[in-house]
């Protein structure tokens, strides 16, 4: 016999694409309702906070808490080895008024207060490409456009410095294996596409020869992307070996795993995460630790090709449109944006879009027009989150930027509901989608939609006792 939990779910799923034109207002009434159970912040888009030194104090936290937040980020790119910041934070977290809730020895924990469910995730460093000490020692190079620029792995530091910016320029980067991946007309970027520069000739000695197509300053320890090309790198650095068991160790919900390219990718740092959860179990036995959920963050054009294999091995995605935007055209990052939601939404997997989604908020008050559009973009095609980096970690209007975001992503909940009730009325769209006639419960739930709709009848109801 099918659960009739599970008929009631699948029902509600296929009514949402079809209704009379009259029960509009009965269901925005009942759409609200709804809302405000499962969430009393109005909106069921969860929203992902950076925290950092904006908003890394008490009052800070609970003040985001109590305006939406429902998880909160720790970016590990640029910590070092020291863990006392990101203990700092994550207890201000779990110690904020509302409920965090962790499974402990069977049995759900939280403290009192508003319903608001929040979770903590780490973001990786990930593995990356970067720019080494530059010649001379100097901080700054300045790079002319036109200038001939020499990519290397050996140390360049004690070799004086340029005369002027046309070079020629040698700059050291820390991928041994650049000279064996490149290729004549190969693009190399510096400084997120600051610079970027095409390979002219790879010499027997390693030495990757370019032309800078663009100019402007380059410093050490900036990143270096190669679009287009498939790199070599482990899924997890040591530093991400040491923040991963820190993650288990701590309680960490999620982790997020940067640089994703493929499936065996998502399998190893799995296969690692468990194996820490293991030794953690086996040292403190008292404990009860869990492996986090893994996020996969496709950022390059490699993990876009191997997409769906990556979606298949991981817990979620997020689309990070940051590095993404430097490894493809800009111009297709919002068809990618679009693909990564849909595909995630098919398979029932969480999807994340992060990246600049209210990025002028670092410093205004109030977010762009474009801004406002794309956050509601964003939960228009099913993101089940949107992310603020900057905005919370460092801007000067972190709470301004989360009650923008809740603002947008109700109204944007509202539209959708309406959306599906116009343009889906049709009983043929229902019964032609593969995707709710999968199960038995689909069938079910679908041929009770049609009926109504046949009948002109106003309510279905469904006993889930």
């Amino acid at each position: 016999m099918m659960s009739s939990l599970r008929l009631h779910k699948s029902l509600q799923k296929a009514s949402l694409f079809s209704h009379t034109n009259n029960n509009l207002s009965l269901q925005k009434r009942c759409l609200h309702a709804f809302k405000e159970i499962t969430s009393p912040f109005g909106c069921m888009t969860k929203v992902i906070c950076t925290l950092g030194p904006s908003t890394d104090s008490k009052e800070m936290i609970d003040k985001l808490v109590l305006h939406g937040m429902t998880v909160a980020r720790l970016n590990f790119s640029h910590a070092g080895d020291d863990y006392t910041y990101p203990t700092k934070l994550m207890d201000l977290v779990r110690n904020a008024p509302g409920r965090h809730v962790r499974l402990i020895d069977g049995a759900y924990e939280h403290n009192d207060g508003p319903k608001n469910i929040r979770a903590i995730l780490v973001d990786t460093k990930g593995p990356e490409i970067r720019t080494r000490p530059l010649q001379g020692g100097v901080e700054v190079a300045e790079i002319a456009s036109g200038a001939i620029v020499e990519i290397t792995t050996e140390d360049v530091s004690s070799d004086p410095a340029p005369e002027s910016a046309e070079g020629p320029h040698r700059i050291q980067v820390d991928y041994e294996s650049i000279a064996s991946t490149m290729e004549v007309g190969s693009k190399i970027l510096l400084d997120d596409g600051l610079i970027e520069l095409e390979v002219t000739d790879i010499d027997n000695d390693g030495i990757v020869q370019t032309v800078a197509l663009n100019g402007g300053p380059i410093k050490k320890n900036k990143g270096v992307n190669l679009p287009n090309t498939a790199i070599d790198l482990p899924a997890l650095t040591e530093k991400d070996k040491r923040d991963l068991k820190w993650s288990c160790e701590n309680g960490a919900d999620y982790v997020a795993a940067s640089f994703i390219r493929t499936g065996a990718n998502v399998r190893s740092v799995i296969a690692y995460l468990e194996r820490c959860v293991q030794e953690l179990q086996s040292e403190q036995p008292e404990k009860e630790f869990m492996r986090p959920l893994v996020i996969s963050k496709i950022e390059n054009k490699e993990g876009l090709d191997n997409f769906d294999e990556i979606l298949h091995e991981s817990d979620g995605i997020m689309v990070a449109r940051g590095d993404l935007g430097v490894e493809i055209p800009f111009r297709e990052v919002f068809a990618a944006q679009k693909m990564m939601v849909e595909r995630c939404n098919r398979v029932g997997k969480p999807v994340i879009v992060a990246t600049q989604m209210l990025d002028s908020m670092q410093k205004n008050p109030r977010p762009t027009r474009a801004e406002v559009t794309d956050v509601g973009t964003a939960c228009l095609d099913g993101a089940d989150a949107v992310m603020l980096s900057g905005e919370t970690a460092a801007g000067k209007y972190p709470l301004e930027a989360i009650k923008a975001m809740k603002g947008v992503l109700s109204e944007s909940e509202d539209i959708k509901l309406l959306k599906k009730q116009l343009y889906f009325s049709d009983h043929d769209v229902i019964t032609s989608s593969s995707n709710y006639l999968e199960e038995e419960m689909h069938v079910v739930a679908s041929s009770a939609v049609r009926t109504a709709l046949e009948m002109d009848v106003n309510a279905i109801i469904v006993l889930s006792l």
